[in-house]
């Protein structure tokens, strides 16, 4: 069950991203400013991963194998995959409007904090879901062989961001958005 320690691993680290974008987007309510360049550097990376590796991943082999073995959750499923297929739209919205605040738009922080905590409650609500429902169905009603090709499927995921093998620039990243972001999750004001 490698594949459910490597999803629940990235949930963890894509809910810390979450809560500095949700906090960013709060303080942004208040007037406070903030790194346009920043902004689209944690809109780049939910798109490069979570959007573009974690999420179809679940879709193509998480899901199917609990379909193939049970019923219970199939609401559930379909909401999750309907979340997933909406999300780039998300990401292509939260662009847009970042774009409208570097182009000085007037009302255009407001918009985007708005939108930044939407997007950033309705992803951690999702992983809530996956994480209370499905991975624990997972791990009861999976066998071996789905075990296997879920393990083979989830070990080539090299998060960007928080792999051990992250590309410096990611790094770099992650340190100005711990030093930008507001406490508890960053030491910025």
């Amino acid at each position: 069950m490698g594949a459910l320690q490597i999803i629940k691993s990235e949930h963890r680290n894509l809910y810390r991203v979450l809560h500095v974008l949700r906090s960013v987007g709060f303080a942004m309510r208040d007037g406070q400013r903030f790194d346009t360049t920043l902004l689209g550097a944690i809109i780049d990376y939910i798109d490069a991963f979570p959007e573009r590796f974690h999420h179809p991943k679940e879709n193509e082999y998480l899901f199917k194998a609990l379909r193939r073995v049970s019923s219970v959750a199939e609401e559930t499923l379909s909401q999750l995959e309907r979340e997933h297929h909406e999300g780039p739209e998300e990401i292509v919205r939260l662009r847009a409007a970042l774009a409208e605040l570097d182009k000085g738009v007037p009302g255009a922080d407001r918009a985007l904090a708005d939108m930044l905590v939407t997007y950033a409650e309705m992803s951690m609500g999702h992983m809530h879901k996956e994480e209370s429902i499905i991975l624990p169905l997972a791990a009861k009603e999976l066998g071996v062989e789905d075990w296997k090709a879920l393990d083979d499927a989830f070990a080539d995921n090299r998060d960007p961001l928080f792999s051990e093998d992250a590309r410096e620039e990611m790094r770099s990243l992650y340190s100005r958005i711990v030093a930008l972001a507001p406490a508890p999750w960053g030491i910025g004001g």
